[in-house]
């Protein structure tokens, strides 16, 4: 199998925007070939990424329903578990085949190619269960929120408050406090299990 191992000298012809060939990228294979040979690859490492996402809550609060029907709890863990490396390889692979895909249509390297790439790649959620999706979603739009601020900054298009982060970090806790106190359902079990151990009941 091919590695996505590139020279200085490549890297920069590529960020700098300069057509060039996939040859760089995966010397002796079509694009299409190399997508598929990889993916082996890439979901064996993707497998050391979410042994300790899945395997530690898994211990921590599935223990009981392991004891209670441990074939059945296992089963549906090793699913979970599968679905994720599935998402995070084939949204990584797509990724990588728009860009050799949108380059070779294109001839340039230019901002809707990672932009497409990005939109595309993001289906390969639905592989993923729909409660670690809604994680998953949860913790990227707080990552985009700080990338969008972080550019503004950059433009002298916002002010840098001072503790600011400290302030929406008070808002949440209060709102997740509030619906802790008044409505816990609307919280996830787990989640609503860690509040409890830090809180308490009130």
């Amino acid at each position: 199998m091919t590695s996505y191992v590139i020279s200085a000298a490549d890297q920069l012809i590529i960020q700098s925007g300069t057509p060039f060939s996939c040859e760089i990228v995966h010397p002796g294979l079509s694009c299409e070939i190399n997508i598929l040979s990889n993916l082996p690859r890439i979901m064996r490492s993707n497998s050391k990424v979410y042994l300790p996402v899945h395997l530690i809550p898994f211990l921590l609060y599935k223990r009981k329903q392991v004891m209670k029907s441990p074939i059945s709890t296992i089963s549906r863990a090793l699913v979970s578990y599968f679905k994720s490396i599935c998402f995070l390889s084939f949204m990584v692979q797509i990724l990588r085949y728009n860009w050799c895909k949108q380059k070779n249509l294109l001839k340039k390297v230019d901002p809707f190619v990672p932009l497409s790439g990005g939109f595309i790649s993001s289906f390969a959620l639905l592989l993923e269960s729909n409660t670690r999706a809604m994680e998953i979603c949860l913790s990227i739009v707080p990552r985009f929120c700080e990338t969008v601020i972080n550019l503004l900054k950059s433009r002298g298009k916002m002010i840098d408050i001072p503790h600011g982060d400290v302030i929406v970090f008070s808002f949440v806790i209060a709102i997740i406090h509030y619906y802790y106190q008044h409505d816990p359902k609307s919280l996830k079990s787990t989640y609503y299990k860690v509040f409890e151990k830090i809180w308490g009941i009130n």
